[in-house]
């Protein structure tokens, strides 16, 4: 049997003891890493990816971005920029380990597409560089239509004027006029083919379009002029908004014709 004398305990206590303060003394934790993050929302929407809201132009927009620190670390120089200019305001430029703020900026909508994107940068107090995360966002500006017009009173519908016996009441147009050169688009055909036109979108508009021209230019009691319905035909073919123009010119169109 192993019998262990005092003195031999003892020496063997004193040896892992000096094991242990070793390993402690030479073993430290992961150094702690520091970490940030932002997400930016037009309109309250994370919209990372084209096209982003679709907001009309001339109107506020409203960007957030949530700005987190995800590291181990308490960050004491935040800055929070955007790409475009944008006047960014933030409640403050220091962020302990996992606390989060929201930061604000404001603008007014563009047409078309847009883009922009929200970077933060983190910085140590002699300015050397220490983070940075971005995220980007997008938004369509969208022109409106002009308002329903109120005023005219009168109009002849498509199907008045491309009847051939009404072709005498075609006033500074013939039925073999381009409708391209007339109106400055990319369309095809004549007058009277547009005026045949079937379906939606860009031949209901080309229908009504023809028919706004002729009640225009002659005796009819028109709202719109001729250089008006040229103008609102360029800007829905350049938009794509054909549907909008299209309603405001049936609306004149239908309001009773006074031809024979």
């Amino acid at each position: 049997m192993l019998t262990l004398t005092r003195s031999r305990f003892l020496a063997i206590a004193i040896v892992l003891l000096a094991a242990f303060a070793f390993l402690t003394l030479n073993v430290s934790p992961a150094a702690a890493e520091p970490g940030i993050t932002i997400q930016k929302y037009t309109n309250g929407e994370d919209a990372d990816v084209p096209t982003g809201p679709v907001v009309p132009v001339g109107s506020e927009v409203i960007w957030t971005y949530e700005v987190t620190n995800t590291g181990q670390l308490d960050l004491y120089l935040v800055v929070v920029t955007d790409d475009q200019g944008v006047n960014v305001s933030c409640p403050k430029t220091s962020l302990l380990a996992g606390e989060s703020m929201t930061c604000t900026g404001t603008g007014i909508a563009e047409a078309g597409q847009y883009a922009n994107i929200g970077c933060v940068d983190v910085y140590r107090g002699d300015g050397s560089h220490v983070l940075n995360a971005c995220d980007p966002s997008h938004y369509y500006g969208e022109t409106p239509p002009p308002p329903p017009p109120s005023g005219g009173g009168e109009g002849c519908t498509p199907g008045y004027w491309k009847q051939e016996h009404h072709f005498d009441s075609w006033v500074g147009y013939s039925p073999s006029d381009s409708f391209d050169a007339i109106f400055g688009v990319t369309y095809g055909g004549s007058l009277i083919d547009a005026a045949n036109a079937k379906g939606g979108k860009e031949n209901a508009l080309a229908r009504h379009a023809v028919a706004a021209l002729l009640n225009a230019s002659s005796s009819v009691d028109y709202y719109y002029t001729t250089n008006d319905i040229v103008n609102m035909v360029q800007a829905a073919f350049a938009n794509g908004d054909f549907n909008g123009t299209k309603d405001m010119f049936e609306y004149q169109n239908e309001l009773g014709c006074p031809l024979n």
